[in-house]
């Protein structure tokens, strides 16, 4: 093949007149492009999007009610539905460790609440409904100077519901079950306050998800294409809002090729910061481990480790390591003719860990430029910012109990779904505002009549 041209995809094979790939399996053709522009990339991606007008969380809400300001814009094509979606995130708000029927405080309220998440109308998806949700969080996050988004996949399981339509298999063959996973952008601040969810995804697994040409397909026929997705999105909003820098963070599922190739393209203000989970090959020939672990250490750091089941809390002191690489994509599918991705990677080492505990030992990847060893030190407590997703992941389970609920379908149980992750969100906030900023005035976080409420009920414990 001639130089200069690249393998972008392959056709799905259906032909004209195909009514499915299956009919005519034999003719998919690869397709190739040949870039006359060296910006050809970046010029296709670019788009003029309208900037966010930022609105601090710490901002006192001008709506009578915070759920008032978070719905705000909401239009779901009738103003009853509207009606109907606030009154529905306002009762789980109220009640979110109560099940879903009880919590909307009478018969006739859950009848209209089930009959809503029945409704047969196709536009009432998981984007539409927490698109209010979304906007108000990018205001949040445009008026920070740097917002960490975390993402991640948890799964959910619905293993009693044998009779629930649209779900698929989770787990392994030691334990599998059924349910739907879910894919989620969370925001944070750079003091961990969380700022909402900025993308989410939700999906069922096939029954056979992997292919023997898994490797020959293209990054959107693949499941692990939401992490590429959620970067996307990233992107987009950092479009929105120049003023302020991105940090797209992941754990050892986002280590893929296709997010750091897309990050050649990215705005200025967008970039990556993963865990690393293969040990990519260098375009020297070598390994990434070998070739970090023949860096200087540039400095140390010192760490609080929480407790868990197996140990106690603990500080353990980090040996930290960095350098340029230049990674090779793996030489299969659509990677066959993509060039070398500079990166730079980062080790953080712990030499004399305690006995009978396993040392740590973090590799991260980034294309944030490390040259100091400030840089390594701030990049690496960044990383630590993306438990928060993981925190938010246990209270919407543990605190709303969404794997509790008893739905006929998979869509009734996303757009159950989209009520308690506001609602696990805000229950998030005001702990995190609790411990880091106790002396926050009450008007930040509640409205005119819950600030009365509080004010009888304050009177009553006092007498």
């Amino acid at each position: 093949m001639a130089a200069n041209w690249l393998r972008i995809g392959t056709t799905q094979g259906r032909g004209r007149t195909s009514p499915n790939r299956k009919s005519c399996p034999k003719s998919r053709k690869d397709l190739w492009v040949w870039q006359w522009d060296d910006q050809a990339r970046a010029q296709l991606q670019e788009r003029s999007l309208p900037r966010v007008v930022p609105r601090s969380v710490f901002h006192p809400s001008p709506q009578a009610s915070w759920i008032d300001e978070e719905l705000d814009g909401l239009d779901l094509g009738h103003r009853k539905l509207d009606r109907r979606l606030a009154a529905m995130v306002q009762a789980r708000w109220l009640h979110p460790n109560w099940s879903f029927y009880t919590s909307f405080g009478g018969r006739r309220a859950g009848i209209a609440a089930y009959d809503f998440l029945q409704n047969p109308r196709a536009d009432l998806t998981l984007a539409s409904l927490l698109a209010p949700h979304q906007n108000s969080t990018r205001r949040r996050m445009a008026a920070e100077s740097v917002v960490l988004l975390a993402q991640d996949t948890t799964a959910l399981s619905y293993n009693t519901l044998r009779k629930t339509q649209g779900l698929g298999p989770i787990g392994n063959q030691r334990h599998a079950g059924r349910g739907l996973f879910l894919h989620t952008l969370q925001a944070f601040r750079l003091d961990g306050i969380p700022l909402g969810c900025a993308w989410a995804e939700v999906w069922a697994r096939e029954a056979k998800s992997d292919t023997p040409d898994r490797n020959q397909q293209s990054i959107d026929q693949k499941e692990s294409g939401r992490w590429v997705d959620a970067y996307q999105a990233a992107r987009a909003a950092a479009g929105q809002m120049p003023q302020t820098t991105i940090v797209v963070c992941g754990d050892r599922e986002s280590d893929i090729i296709d997010l750091f190739d897309r990050s050649t393209v990215a705005p200025a203000n967008l970039h990556f910061l993963v865990r690393a989970q293969h040990d990519r090959t260098l375009s020297s020939g070598g390994k990434l481990r070998e070739h970090l672990a023949r860096q200087p250490v540039g400095g140390t750091l010192e760490v609080k480790i929480p407790r868990s089941r197996q140990h106690s809390a603990r500080t353990a002191l980090l040996e930290l390591r960095w350098t340029p690489i230049q990674i090779v994509p793996p030489r299969v599918g659509c990677k066959n003719s993509w060039g070398s991705i500079t990166l730079y990677a980062l080790e953080a080492k712990e030499t004399h860990p305690p006995a009978g505990v396993e040392p740590i030992d973090w590799v991260r990847l980034t294309d944030w430029k490390i040259d100091s060893l400030k840089t390594a030190r701030r990049l690496v407590r960044w990383y630590g910012l993306r438990w928060g997703i993981e925190c938010w992941h246990q209270v919407l389970k543990d605190g709303c109990g969404v794997e509790t609920r008893q739905m006929k379908s998979a869509q009734a149980l996303t757009r159950s779904l989209v009520l308690d992750m506001i609602v696990a969100w805000r229950i998030l906030l005001l702990c995190r505002l609790g411990q880091s900023h106790p002396n926050l005035p009450a008007s930040v976080l509640y409205g005119p009549e819950e600030l009365a409420i509080l004010e009888v009920l304050k009177k009553k414990s006092v007498a």
